[in-house]
């Protein structure tokens, strides 16, 4: 299961038990008290590709093996560890548990198949959901917000302008034509991809990500995708499109 929230990748990865009409799967099949790894066979799995905080507790990039203890009364405890590929009964490294949290079971619609989804998006957060039975275990996920440092100002002019393309989509194949604006908005890099309002965010030495801008605030960023601004003399004169690495595009400057 992976979704986006924010510009931020969430993956759980996980095999999905059966109830096959057993009515006691929590205080039956999964012991009250017992550490249990919210799937079946391999360690579910989290991973996320930047911070986010997970019912209020930082969680840094990487990936990590998902534990639940179920409770008969009270809340139940959700541990991550850091070593994640490990069999549902292997014992687990105690000395590996990042993090400890308690949250609220709840009881909604029966769910035959264990699964892991995303209820709700509200902008940079979202509930994140473990569901098998009637019953659900529900996470909150706040992502950071992006930002793009200011480049010195006789760098920023340097990269001004407007440049053309007219190249082949990498993830489609089909024709790609766009123009791309670069502007110096109060000391950040602004400008427009086609119509839709974009931030450069520096990456390198005249490389920027594709960020993009909602109501003047950065919400996501392409981040297999940059653009190049090719500069002679302290000028800008070109620029490239790259995916992966990879030019893929040669815009020439129109402004």
């Amino acid at each position: 299961m992976t979704q986006v929230v924010n510009g931020t990748t969430l993956t759980v990865e996980y095999s999905r038990p059966v109830a096959r009409g057993r009515q006691n799967l929590f205080g039956g099949v999964v012991h009250w008290g017992e550490l249990w790894t919210p799937g079946a066979n391999w360690a579910t799995t989290l991973e996320v590709d930047r911070p986010i905080l997970l019912d209020g507790h930082r969680v840094e990039p990487g990936r990590y093996s998902i534990w639940l203890q179920p409770r008969e009364s009270g809340p139940w405890r959700v541990s991550l560890n850091r070593t994640w590929r490990l069999y549902h009964d292997t014992p687990v490294p105690r000395d590996d548990f990042v993090l400890h949290f308690e949250v609220q079971s709840a009881q909604g619609a029966h769910m035959d198949a264990l699964a892991w989804y995303v209820y709700t998006i509200e902008g940079r957060s979202a509930e994140l959901r473990v569901h098998w039975g009637p019953t659900y275990v529900p996470m909150r996920v706040e992502t950071e917000a992006f930002t793009w440092a200011p480049l010195p100002p006789a760098e920023r002019a340097s990269y001004v302008g407007s440049y053309a393309f007219d190249t082949l989509d990498p993830t489609t194949g089909g024709p790609l034509r766009v123009t791309v604006s670069v502007v110096d908005e109060g000391g950040t890099l602004t400008g427009r991809w086609g119509e839709a309002a974009i931030a450069l965010v520096p990456v390198g030495t005249a490389e920027f990500l594709i960020g993009f801008l909602r109501a003047g605030e950065l919400f996501d960023v392409a981040d297999e995708m940059t653009l190049r601004i090719v500069t002679r003399d302290g000028t800008s004169v070109g620029a490239e499109l790259r995916w992966e690495g990879e030019v893929f595009g040669t815009g020439a400057k129109v402004r």
